[in-house]
């Protein structure tokens, strides 16, 4: 087992079984997206961006396994299972298949609200959520979060949409690695 699958924690899991099958494909693909994320922050102009997250949905169970991609090598890699049901509004955005921004945190301040009360906690104030596809497959989302209202503007847009495309590859290839894409 390599020590990238030893590293990573599993939180709230409800079927043991399927996280451990999702194990190898969060092992492979955090490597290369921690390298992507310190690109990203290496871009004039995107230095507000102070969360990247990855979403990567298993079909069979209808699960999402969601971690931070931390610029941290050696940190560990902490997922957390989703079920698609719970989120209605994730289901509607993986059919949409154009992303989702979200101007002021402060806006979506009800009780309840998974997605915001967790942003609002890690001290983001606006967030782009783009849904994955690669080959008419949706593979989950990417998740960006900065720490300006408004920041999402369409210069900001267009250089995600394109880091959105790369983090796609990278789970689409995972998930053919590790045997997990049907």
């Amino acid at each position: 087992m390599s020590q990238a699958v030893s590293q990573l924690a599993i939180v709230d899991a409800f079927t043991p079984q399927a996280i451990r099958r999702m194990d190898p494909a969060v092992a492979w693909v955090s490597g290369p997206a921690r390298r992507l994320r310190r690109m990203l922050r290496s871009i004039p102009g995107c230095s507000d961006i102070c969360h990247v997250s990855l979403s990567m949905h298993e079909p069979a169970t209808d699960m999402l396994w969601s971690f931070s991609v931390t610029e941290d090598d050696n940190e560990a890699v902490e997922v957390q299972e989703v079920d698609m049901v719970d989120v209605p509004s994730l289901v509607l955005l993986a059919d949409q298949r154009s992303p989702r921004v979200i101007a002021d945190l402060a806006e979506f301040s009800e009780p309840g609200r998974f997605q915001s009360a967790n942003a609002r906690s890690a001290g983001y104030r606006s967030c782009m959520t783009v849904p994955l596809h690669w080959e008419g497959e949706f593979l989950g989302f990417v998740m960006f979060g900065a720490s300006a209202a408004n920041y999402f503007d369409a210069a900001v847009r267009d250089v995600l949409d394109t880091y959105s495309e790369a983090f796609a590859i990278l789970v689409a290839r995972s998930l053919d690695a590790t045997a997990l894409r049907y």
